[in-house]
């Protein structure tokens, strides 16, 4: 889009410079230090909720502490507006969030929103859903549903269904989640701290799922009694990010196409 890029990663490879955001970030003679960005879109996180639960502290020492330094940064750089990539893990299960991940996504999402009051920052915090593509790593710590069909397919294993497959998801294309990230960095008007659900806003069962898939390709099927700590029902309050503009472009449908291609 013709925009200067620059990416900061624990292990970053060919994308951009290794980094630390909880101690590099004004680190003199560093590119980021030069780089003064416009926009951030604020990444970085150790997002895997069992390693929260098994490592409460080092995961809030990333995940809070990392925000805070971004947020510091952007302040420091006179950055336009930063762009969190929060979760819909802040609800829990219909409440208080069920993990320290969840919990210190909205303790940041509360920051956002007071460096846009305290300090002029403008900032915005988008709460993903089921996030999933076609080259989701399966196991991984964003890995759903379908990726792990994905990776049966592969191996030519029957797709395992947990529970009676009624517990139903909002599954939200990665396409989707990137253009709702560039409209966020176009947008004209001010966020001011506040927080946006990037969903369909369609709820769709795991069944719904089987059927689709057998429209698009052969695969076998098996049950397995259903998981423990399962959230039964997920859906996204989808209308304050369209209100504004945005709208999800890819349907389920589309996006099971692309992941297990056709007949």
């Amino acid at each position: 889009m013709g925009h200067e890029v620059c990416g900061i990663d624990l292990a970053a490879g060919n994308r951009g410079e290794n980094g630390d955001i909880r101690k590099d970030l004004f680190s003199l003679g560093k590119v980021w230090f030069k780089h003064k960005p416009e926009v951030i879109f604020h990444l970085a996180a150790q997002p895997s909720v069992q390693w929260s639960v098994d490592n409460p502290s080092e995961a809030l020492s990333h995940n809070v502490l990392g925000t805070s330094r971004v947020l510091e940064f952007a302040k420091h750089v006179n950055c336009r507006r930063v762009i969190f990539a929060s979760s819909a893990a802040v609800y829990g299960d219909g409440g208080p969030p069920c993990s320290p991940y969840g919990l210190h996504k909205l303790v940041s999402e509360q920051e956002c929103r007071l460096y846009s009051k305290l300090y002029g920052l403008d900032t915005v915090c988008l709460r993903y859903y089921n996030a999933y593509s076609a080259n989701q790593k399966y196991g991984g710590a964003y890995s759903t549903v379908i990726s792990a069909w994905m990776e049966m397919q592969k191996q030519n294993k029957p797709l395992r269904i947990d529970g009676d497959g009624t517990q139903t998801r909002d599954f939200v294309h990665l396409d989707d989640i990137v253009d709702a990230n560039i409209f966020c960095m176009n947008y004209e008007g001010k966020f001011n701290g506040a927080s946006y659900d990037v969903a369909t806003g369609k709820s769709v069962s795991l069944n719904e799922l089987k059927t689709q898939i057998d429209q698009i390709t052969n695969v076998e099927w098996e049950t397995a009694p259903p998981r423990c700590g399962d959230i039964k029902d997920s859906i996204a309050n989808y209308e304050a990010l369209e209100d504004i503009g945005w709208r999800s472009q890819i349907t389920i449908n589309k996006g099971l196409r692309a992941c297990f291609g056709e007949k």
